[in-house]
């Protein structure tokens, strides 16, 4: 490597921060998996691969996985893009170990992007490169749907602009993830350009949409917080539940890689029982029973009413 190329990679790196930039420096998880290493481990190698020369981002996930029980026992990649695709792709296979296939598909952009910080308030990557985190969690939800031999539907297969591997259905999920209302901030976390105005004609229709359907739930939304809670239908109960959850806990329960399901709420006496089930992580997570209930429970009683009790079925 020339001295002015050495040169370029290291200013590039000091755009990050500390634990990025090690991540770039340390690819230990960079790499294939081979028949004889799985073996050892009990697994089969399984490896999906996204994007292209194209696109300039190249994306191989390799992982061993127990048949018997679909987990990750050992996870690596291959990769060619910019250097922070590195870092996030080294988090990515740090995290999939001892993570089963279906519990891969429920990880998050804002799961994997506070992974990557070095300050809790400030975000990992520039504005301009949060696309990788976006692309290395496409490429894994692809990739389940791979392994399970589960066919894409067809905003799922198709993409719809040149510049990005994304699909339709990728493009509309991370629009509604970070409440997406420009182009800018669509090419920050897609890749996609304006540039092409059929792609922009496409990306602007999809962004109206996304406005549309956040202003029509908070309608809704709006309309069940102004009936209290005991006046609620059983159904509409659950629903309010639902949504208190959504904007209090589910974020934090997603983030390790769990959520919970909200099976019903009954009155008893004066006050209501909220019946609900453990999802992913959580199910098997020491603290269910004790501060993960607790932080559910007294966001339900803040937001609801402070007769409710909790209880995990």
């Amino acid at each position: 490597m020339s001295k002015e190329l050495k040169m370029d990679l290291q200013q590039e790196k000091n755009e990050y921060g500390i634990k990025v930039a090690m991540f770039i420096d340390n690819p230990k998880y960079k790499g294939t998996i081979s028949d004889e290493e799985a073996k050892e481990l009990g697994a089969t190698v399984f490896s999906y691969s996204y994007g292209d020369d194209s696109v300039d981002y190249k994306l191989t996930l390799h992982w061993a996985v127990n048949t018997h029980e679909d987990t990750i026992v050992l996870a690596r990649y291959s990769y060619e893009g910019i250097l922070s695709g590195i870092a996030v792709n080294h988090m990515l296979a740090l995290i999939s170990s001892n993570k089963t296939i279906a519990e891969m598909e429920s990880l998050t952009y804002s799961a994997l992007e506070r992974l990557l910080r070095d300050n809790p308030s400030v975000e990992a990557l520039p504005a301009s490169e949060r696309f990788t985190i976006t692309f290395a969690l496409d490429a894994v939800k692809l990739a389940v749907k791979d392994y399970i031999k589960s066919p894409l539907t067809h905003e799922e297969s198709t993409v719809p602009c040149d510049e990005s591997p994304l699909s339709i259905a990728a493009i509309k999920a991370s629009i509604a993830a970070h409440n997406i209302e420009t182009l800018e901030e669509a090419e920050n976390y897609t890749k996609i350009s304006a540039s092409n105005p059929e792609c922009e004609k496409n990306i602007l229709h999809l962004i109206e949409s996304n406005k549309k359907e956040v202003s029509e739930q908070k309608e809704a939304e709006d309309a069940l917080n102004a009936i209290p809670f005991k006046d609620l239908s059983p159904d509409h109960r659950v629903i309010a539940v639902d949504t208190a959850i959504d904007n209090t806990v589910r974020e934090f329960l997603v983030m390790d890689g769990g959520d919970i399901d909200v099976l019903s709420v009954k009155e008893k006496g004066a006050g209501y029982e909220v019946y609900i089930s453990y999802l992913g992580a959580c199910s098997s997570c020491s603290s269910s029973g004790t501060g993960t209930l607790f932080a559910i429970e007294n966001a339900l009683k803040d937001k609801l009413d402070p007769n409710i009790t909790v209880i995990p079925i």
